[in-house]
């Protein structure tokens, strides 16, 4: 059995430096330190707080019930990292389901800034600048834009060669979903990438559904 070591993508900032490692599917998140100001603009009383469509996940971890996770047969519920985070700032939330090949890894960051700019413009520059840096630095490989989930979205390779990532943005959240495969060879990157697409992409959707 594979069992990948899978660097996610920086995601927004959350109100405390935050590494999260879940055995498994092996997931690495790289620390993420709350931004100059931030600490100035928590939601108070009265204000208009968590500027953006979604204000948080539903449960402890995605629930992953459209027919994409059942033909995987993913199990019932995932298991949620020891250091997820949930504060006035924002929520992050890292799952996995499974093991190596066939196991599914979950990031979801929320941002619930309020002010100039707004929770939505914050995330939108965010991600952006997060998907370049991580080809930049070469943990992201054979990427490519992919429509149909969000308002933006990614699939590319990650360099373990054993996982496929989405990356997708949804009005003021962040969601990515890496998928375990069989290790792959370099000239094969960008045909396992295709082939997988579609479950991403339906993955994703199903991450986004449990945001409220």
């Amino acid at each position: 059995m594979v069992t990948s070591r899978l660097l996610i993508v920086p995601v927004l900032a959350v109100a405390l430096t935050v590494t999260v490692t879940v055995t498994g599917c092996g997931v690495e998140a790289d620390p993420v330190a709350l931004p100059p100001g931030a600490e100035q603009s928590s939601p108070t009383a009265g204000s208009d707080a968590f500027a953006g469509k979604y204000t948080k996940l539903n449960g402890a971890c995605p629930t992953l019930d459209g027919d994409t996770a059942k033909d995987l047969k993913l199990p019932a519920t995932g298991t949620p990292a020891d250091a997820n985070a949930d504060t006035p700032i924002s929520q992050l939330v890292t799952c996995t389901w499974g093991t190596g090949a066939g196991s599914v890894a979950v990031l979801v960051s929320i941002d619930r800034h309020t002010g100039t700019p707004t929770a939505e413009e914050r995330t939108a520059g965010q991600f952006e600048k997060d998907w370049q840096t991580s080809i930049d630095d070469g943990r992201t490989l054979a990427a490519k834009p992919v429509s149909g989930v969000g308002d933006q979205g990614y699939l590319g390779v990650h360099r373990d060669r054993q996982s496929i990532v989405l990356s997708t943005r949804a009005s003021n959240a962040q969601v990515q979903v890496s998928y375990g495969v069989a290790d792959m060879e370099p000239a094969s990157f960008a045909a396992t990438r295709d082939k997988n697409a579609d479950t991403l992409v339906a993955l994703g959707r199903d991450v986004l559904d449990d945001l409220a």
